[in-house]
């Protein structure tokens, strides 16, 4: 094989192969590719959440209200406007999570021709403002698109040709047509039927008022369905700020917070459910819980979606049911344990977050519990360079 062809196909191998079983089906292929996103994910996600915090720590959680001005107008000598600095950047690296998942899934599934289309199905998704799960899609699809196309035969001459740039162009113009006719518009309709029908849901029962908004908050994890009901919080406290709207601007942010807080407590709890990138992630992400950023539980969402997601839902829907049912309050739409001066109510609020973080940990290690293989091996080379036969033995 000649230079041509060995840089040919290093462009086009799967760099996350060596994260599943290549001999098993796709389904097993897609979960080690996803169980071994945690070391590329999880640095953004601590930076984005550091910068929060420290902006906070700095100003307090009212710089969010002027952090625009402050950027534009203060002196860099003040420290509100590092803070400002430091919050406004946070909120970026939080912001192009659904880019980098996407390029990251393209990528780590059919290697460098799926990353172009990887990133820009995964800007086509932030168009839609769909969060990760809509950049977890466009990766899965522009992937699954190159993988497909690297099937195809074409003459020696034209093969580097084909991987370089008809083959990326032909996946990025799929992935981006599915984002922008189906996926985009069908999680816009469903976030704008959800906020028609929040306002009719506050008049009836406080139970199932307080589990629709934390189900929502905790459901895509910052996506378009959470921020549906962040929205819908905040616009009534802008609107209507009556004791009723207060109420439901603390459900949503004790529900939100609930995610990143249990699954890094979940880490500690079992740490060999786990991998060790995860559980190295896991010290630092309960600071997104802390100032109510629910994009801190991304990583391991993107890692284990099928069992991390249902249980993030189900604690977010208790900790928002105990908030609405037993009336704390929240003057503010940001900040999390960071406002607290603007809590009332607090240990209402306190036992409602305490009570959802318990039921999303138990939950989420009783079904990592119940899968046959172990999280640890199907990541080890990723994070420690463990040769092949051990992850093998690790699998078996």
């Amino acid at each position: 094989m000649n230079h041509s062809d060995n840089r040919t196909t290093a462009l086009s191998a799967a760099p996350m192969d060596h994260g599943s079983d290549r001999s098993g089906h796709i389904g097993i292929r897609i979960g080690g590719w996803l169980a071994s996103s945690t070391p590329y994910l999880a640095p953004l996600a601590a930076v984005g959440g550091l910068l929060t915090v420290l902006a906070f720590a700095i100003s307090g959680p009212d710089i969010t209200a002027t952090m625009s001005t402050q950027l534009n107008d203060g002196s860099w000598t003040q420290p509100d406007t590092w803070a400002a600095l430091l919050l406004q950047t946070g909120a970026t690296a939080v912001g192009i999570f659904a880019l980098v998942v996407a390029g990251y899934v393209a990528y780590g599934m059919a290697g460098l021709p799926a990353l172009a289309p990887g990133l820009l199905g995964g800007m086509a998704a932030m168009d839609y403002r769909c969060g990760f799960l809509g950049g977890l899609i466009a990766g899965l699809i522009a992937g699954s698109v190159t993988m497909l196309l690297q099937r195809i035969t074409v003459p020696p001459r034209l093969h580097a040709m084909t991987t370089m740039v008809i083959g990326p162009l032909v996946s990025t113009v799929v992935t981006t047509a599915v984002v922008y006719a189906f996926v985009g518009p069908q999680i816009t309709s469903l976030s704008d039927w959800l906020s028609h029908e929040l306002p009719p849901l506050t008049w009836g029962s406080s139970i199932v008022c307080g589990l629709v908004l934390g189900l929502m908050v905790s459901s895509d994890i910052g996506g378009t369905i959470s921020k549906a009901a962040i929205g819908f919080a905040a616009t009534g406290l802008e609107t209507a700020p009556n004791s009723l709207n207060f109420t439901i601007m603390a459900t949503v942010v004790a529900a939100g917070m609930v995610p990143p807080l249990a699954l890094s407590l979940a880490t500690v709890v079992r740490g060999s459910l786990f991998t060790p990138a995860e559980r190295t992630y896991g010290k630092t992400a309960w600071l997104f819980g802390a100032a109510f950023v629910p994009e801190g539980a991304i990583p391991f969402a993107v890692a284990d979606p099928l069992r991390v997601i249902p249980a993030s839902t189900a604690g977010g829907a208790v900790a928002g049911a105990v908030t609405m049912t037993f009336g704390s309050s929240l003057t503010v739409p940001y900040g999390g344990v960071f406002a607290a001066g603007h809590l009332g109510n607090p240990l209402v609020f306190v036992a409602a977050v305490a009570f959802g973080v318990f039921v999303t940990t138990g939950l989420v290690l009783v079904l990592k519990s119940l899968r046959r293989t172990a999280p640890a091996a199907s990541t080890a080379r990723v994070a420690t360079g463990t040769p092949k036969k051990a992850v093998a033995a690790g699998r078996a």
